[in-house]
């Protein structure tokens, strides 16, 4: 079975994962981290990037990491996503650090921060799910 980055990487996991081009780039510390873009489709009418996407993306790695955490046997179904903006961020490439905070049998949690290229925190996203079984744990 192909390891679940190695999915992503190769852009067949999802449409909105290949939409920010988002990338595992290392497992480091427990703390995978992730590399992404935010094209001039996702930014709002102040030329920033619409907090939406922001969200979005900081779901797509929160969820990635959660599915490769329970190696594919369940995947999240989301029940909280608190996320906080710390700053706006302008459209273009950016990073996201997630550190899985719990993977249990009745709940997830995962806490993603996405940095902009000066390593600034634009927004830590707090991912809480009911962990469900996958297709492949059939």
């Amino acid at each position: 079975m192909t390891d679940v980055f190695d999915q992503l990487n190769q852009g067949h996991f999802s449409p909105t994962l290949s939409f920010f081009s988002l990338k595992h780039t290392q497992t480091q510390d427990g703390t995978e981290h992730f590399e992404l873009t935010f094209p001039p489709q996702s930014v709002n009418p102040m030329g920033l990037v619409q907090g939406g996407m922001i969200a979005a993306a900081l779901d797509d790695a929160t969820s990635v990491t959660m599915i490769s955490g329970y190696q594919r046997e369940f995947a999240p179904l989301s029940t909280d996503l608190h996320i906080m903006f710390h700053r706006g961020l302008q459209p273009g490439v950016a990073r996201i650090e997630v550190k899985v905070v719990k993977l249990g049998q009745r709940s997830a949690t995962a806490e993603g921060r996405l940095f902009d290229l000066q390593d600034r925190l634009i927004a830590t996203l707090f991912h809480t799910a009911q962990p469900t079984p996958t297709a492949s744990a059939s």
